[in-house]
């Protein structure tokens, strides 16, 4: 009984570690400039792959933007995309998935640019939509109410056995 509950305690202690440690990391990116999203297309497949999570420097300068620098963008619907640089004139910055035939139907301004990317992981992206939805929402919550009484529930069993 005493090796099932080191045991337990070991699992709780590296969950909760694990958990701390990347949500500290969450923070740094974000205190830095750096915010992640999602990618929902296989628009920049197979140099960015479709679920990914990918992290831009919002704080990268759109004057210091070059050609094939990936960057994100505002278009007209209102949503995000990550594409590559594959020309720079007069008006503003040319863009095109990777495997994409065809450059952007829109061209991106300061107005409209977000940031540079700065890396991606893959499959992450899939993990933070699922925890987006009502369901994943409450897998978390609960996950981390379970962990939380595990926590106590071990911690009082070791202080009985002392």
């Amino acid at each position: 009984m005493d090796v099932l509950i080191k045991t337990m305690k070991f699992i709780t202690n590296l969950i909760s570690s694990v958990i701390i440690i990347v949500g500290t990391i969450f923070v740094i990116l974000f205190a830095v400039g750096i915010q992640p999203f999602v990618v929902e297309s296989g628009s920049m497949e197979p140099t960015i792959k479709t679920g990914s999570l990918c992290f831009i420097n919002k704080r990268m300068p759109y004057e210091d933007i070059k050609k094939d620098d990936i960057i994100a963008f505002k278009i007209p619907s209102g949503s995000y995309v990550t594409h590559r640089v594959v020309e720079i004139n007069n008006k503003g910055l040319i863009t095109k998935g990777d495997a994409n035939g065809n450059v952007d139907n829109v061209i991106t301004t300061p107005e409209t640019y977000l940031g540079k990317n700065f890396f991606s992981i893959p499959k992450c992206g899939i993990l933070v939509k699922k925890t987006q939805t009502t369901s994943g929402k409450i897998i978390v919550a609960t996950f981390i109410l379970v962990l939380f009484i595990a926590g106590i529930l071990l911690g009082e069993s070791s202080k009985r056995n002392k």
